[in-house]
């Protein structure tokens, strides 16, 4: 098997970090200023997110940007 992309390690990390918050991908949506198909093609891993995103991102999960990415 293929080891995973960086945008689908990206995109669990995200899920994870949303779950955590106790945040919906509506709430992204609703609070975070995402559209929900930007935000769910981010969790999915087919989007390759921009650093402005990665740092509104972690914004969003109270983390910072090596937070959000350490270890990808």
């Amino acid at each position: 098997m293929a080891p995973k992309t960086l945008q689908v390690r990206l995109g669990e990390r995200c899920r994870e970090l949303r779950h955590s918050c106790g945040l919906s991908q509506l709430d992204m949506v609703r609070h975070h200023d995402f559209s929900l198909s930007h935000y769910q093609k981010i969790e999915r891993g087919v989007l390759d997110a921009r650093l402005s995103t990665l740092e509104k991102l972690a914004g969003c999960f109270d983390v910072s940007l090596s937070e959000l990415v350490d270890g990808l």
